[in-house]
C-alpha cells in the first residue's frame, strides 16, 4: 500500500504533464544531437523599401524609384526574375495623436514594400548586396545563407542523431544494471508532453542584418562555414525479469 501511494504522489507531482501520459513500464528518455559544418551555396535575401513624406505621391515616387533600383541591380548581376518575389506596394496615413489618442491631422505618408530574392551564386554576393544597400530607402536587409543539399544532409544527421540517443540510453541503463529492450516513442520536439513520433527540423542560420546606407561601399562576405543540427528525443523501453 504504501509503494502504490508513493507511486502515485510521484505521477501526480511529475513535471510536463507526464502524469497523465506516462508508459506502464519501465523506460529511460535519451536525446541524441549531431552537427555538421558545410559550405554554403545559395543565399536569401529580405529587404524592405520604406519612404514617408508628406506628400503622398512623394512618397510612391521614392518607393518606386528605389524598387528601380534595386531591380536593375539584380539584372546587372544576373538574378533571374523568377528568383525575384515582390509584395504589393502598402500605403498608410500617419496622424499626429492628442493626450486621449485621437487621431488629429494628417503628418505625412508612409509607403512601403517588400522583396525576396534568391541567391544561387554566391560570388556575386559582396558586390551585389554593396549595391542594392547603398540604394536610398532600401532598410532592413537580411541575408540567410543556406545548403542548396540541406534536406540530404538533414537525413544523414538524424540517423547520427538516433544512434547518440541509443548509446546514450544503453550507458544510463547500463549503469544501472539493466539494458535497452526497444524503442517506445521517438520526437523531435522540445519535450515528452506526446510520445508520439512528430519530426521536424532544427538548423542554424547565418544571418547579415544591414540598415539604410548612404552611397558608399559596404563590404559584406559569405560565411566559410554553417551549422546544421538535428536533435531527436527517443523513449526506450527498459528489459524487465520477464522480457
Amino acid at each position: 500500500m504504501i509503494r502504490i501511494i508513493l507511486a502515485l504522489i510521484l505521477l501526480a507531482s511529475a513535471p510536463f504533464g507526464y502524469s497523465t501520459n506516462l508508459p506502464d513500464f519501465p523506460f529511460v528518455v535519451s536525446v541524441g544531437n549531431a552537427e555538421r559544418e558545410v559550405k554554403p551555396d545559395m543565399a536569401t535575401i529580405n529587404l524592405g523599401i520604406i519612404s514617408f513624406e508628406d506628400k503622398s505621391d512623394l512618397s510612391l515616387e521614392k518607393v518606386g524609384a528605389a524598387t528601380e533600383g534595386v531591380l536593375k541591380v539584380l539584372q546587372s548581376y544576373g538574378v533571374n526574375s523568377e528568383a525575384i518575389e515582390a509584395t504589393d506596394i502598402e500605403k498608410s496615413t500617419k496622424r499626429t495623436r492628442d493626450s486621449d489618442y485621437n487621431r488629429l491631422e494628417i503628418l505625412g505618408y508612409e509607403v512601403s514594400r517588400a522583396f525576396t530574392i534568391e541567391l544561387r551564386d554566391l560570388s556575386k554576393y559582396s558586390e551585389l548586396i554593396s549595391d542594392i544597400v547603398a540604394i536610398d530607402n532600401v532598410s532592413s536587409v537580411q541575408t540567410t545563407f543556406d545548403a542548396s543539399n540541406r534536406k540530404d544532409i538533414e537525413r544523414a544527421l538524424v540517423t547520427v542523431a538516433s544512434i547518440d540517443a541509443r548509446d546514450k540510453a544503453e550507458q544510463m541503463a547500463e549503469s544501472l544494471n539493466t539494458a535497452i529492450h526497444s524503442v517506445y516513442a521517438i520526437s523531435q520536439n522540445s519535450d515528452f508532453r506526446s510520445f508520439f513520433a512528430t519530426f521536424g527540423s532544427r538548423s542554424d542560420h547565418i544571418m547579415a542584418d544591414m540598415q539604410r546606407s548612404n552611397r558608399a561601399h559596404v563590404a559584406m562576405f559569405v560565411p566559410k562555414k554553417i551549422k546544421i543540427r538535428q536533435g531527436i528525443n527517443v523513449v526506450f523501453k527498459i528489459k524487465q525479469d520477464n522480457n
